[in-house]
């Protein structure tokens, strides 16, 4: 029987976005993975990676476990091959291996005709992140899958919705040149366990006014909503330079900034009335005067991951 071929591709993503921890994500077009997946009749199943950066084994690598997870629950027997073709770069808060997953999966529901809705494309996706992080969060991938900015309202099960944004923005992405080793396994072990009362209810207004802010268009909303006393403050050894920057966009009417995930990344949000020109050279010069060497990246609210080709 002739082998069947699907290539899918997935955005980058920042998740969390403020006080938005496990919550929020949003997709952005900065970089992409390109996933392949390959099929042919077998007694079993049997899955093959094949990757340049990242992981090979299919239990390390988020795109082939994300994939195995979900033909695993269908009974499906092949031998699969997946080729992994990495455009988002690792460990910089960008949703790396949550773009693998939700590639992965999109394509193995073309290729196998399971018919899933976006809640389950995104259950699966999420086991991905098990054998990157140890833990199956859903904002990065629930991003990846389904585009824009989306709220996970339920874990179990799950569900996600698309979040209409009315406010005319983009991005610039301040991403810092650093490697640290397990760096979202680390990132969610300083998350402190408990919390005061008072920050929970403040940390809900902020959450609260950026939701509002992107529905209604109201960009002094979405700037209050950019704001987090409790996971960012907890990861600040992280990106040292992130609350300066932040300061310092401000001046400049960024609409407001945001640490990207579990960082080092930091996005601005900007639109025509913020001086584009001088927050990338303040962003830029404040992360060299921290000691690292930065890069800067623009990008646009993305769509979901897609199928691009089937043979």
């Amino acid at each position: 029987m002739q082998e069947k071929i699907v290539i899918a591709k997935a955005y980058s993503s920042s998740a969390n976005l403020g006080a938005g921890f496990d919550i929020l994500a949003m997709a952005h077009d900065a970089f992409h993975d390109v996933v392949e997946i390959s099929s042919q009749p077998s007694s079993s199943l049997q899955v093959q990676v094949e990757a340049n950066g990242v992981p090979k084994e299919p239990e390390r690598n988020s795109a082939s476990f994300a994939l195995m997870k979900m033909l695993e629950e269908f009974g499906i027997k092949a031998k699969v091959k997946v080729k992994v073709n990495k455009g988002v770069p690792p460990g910089l808060g960008m949703g790396s291996s949550g773009a693998s997953a939700a590639a992965a999966v999109v394509g193995g529901n073309e290729l196998f005709n399971l018919g899933l809705s976006k809640d389950d494309l995104v259950k699966f996706a999420m086991q991905g992140e098990i054998a990157s992080s140890g833990s199956p969060h859903p904002d990065n991938v629930a991003a990846s899958v389904v585009g824009g900015v989306v709220a996970v309202i339920s874990g179990e099960p799950v569900r996600v919705s698309e979040i209409p944004i009315n406010l005319d923005f983009s991005l610039i992405l301040f991403i810092p040149k650093v490697a640290i080793e397990s760096k979202t396994k680390k990132a969610r072990e300083m998350v402190p366990k408990q919390i005061e009362l008072q920050k929970l209810v403040k940390n809900s207004r902020y959450l609260s006014s950026l939701i509002l802010g992107l529905i209604k268009g109201d960009r002094d909303l979405v700037r209050l909503g950019l704001n987090d006393d409790i996971v960012e403050r907890s990861r600040e050894s992280l990106f040292p330079y992130y609350w300066k920057l932040k300061e310092e966009v401000i001046k400049y009417n960024a609409i407001g900034a945001c640490v990207s995930g579990a960082g080092p990344t930091i996005a601005v949000f900007v639109d025509e009335k913020s001086e584009r020109d001088e927050i990338i050279k303040r962003g830029l010069k404040i992360c060299e005067s921290y000691g690292y060497e930065c890069n800067f990246k623009d990008a646009k609210v993305a769509r979901g991951a897609w199928v691009e080709r089937r043979n």
